[in-house]
């Protein structure tokens, strides 16, 4: 783990010299020393969010991949089921049909 580099005795120094009571100065310049301690290992980087964008991609590109196999195995199905109503349709007009064209035929 590194740190930012903060000289607490040259900001505890400045604070006496603005006019900050010594005891004040020194626990303002320790408080302010500890909030700029961080792990340099979570430091966000460029390469760093290239590399989060990246796998989030990836993700979001097998997820999409997955989605349209799933749409186009459905729409097949669909496709399926709608040339089957088409024949339905077609035999149910035939057998309404053919028997109206035999009565009329009868006729003449």
């Amino acid at each position: 783990m590194a740190a930012i580099a903060f000289d607490t005795l040259k900001a505890a120094r400045r604070l006496k010299e603005a006019g900050v009571p010594e005891a004040a100065a020194e626990a303002h310049a320790e408080i302010m020393a500890e909030a700029f301690v961080f792990n340099m290992d979570t430091l966000v980087t460029q390469d760093y969010l290239d590399a989060r964008f990246a796998e989030q991609d990836a993700r979001m590109d097998q997820k999409l991949g997955a989605l349209e196999a799933r749409i186009n195995h459905e729409l097949a199905e669909v496709r399926g089921d709608i040339k089957v109503l088409k024949w339905m349709l077609a035999a149910v007009a035939l057998s309404t049909f053919i028997p109206f064209l035999r009565d009329v035929f009868s006729l003449i």
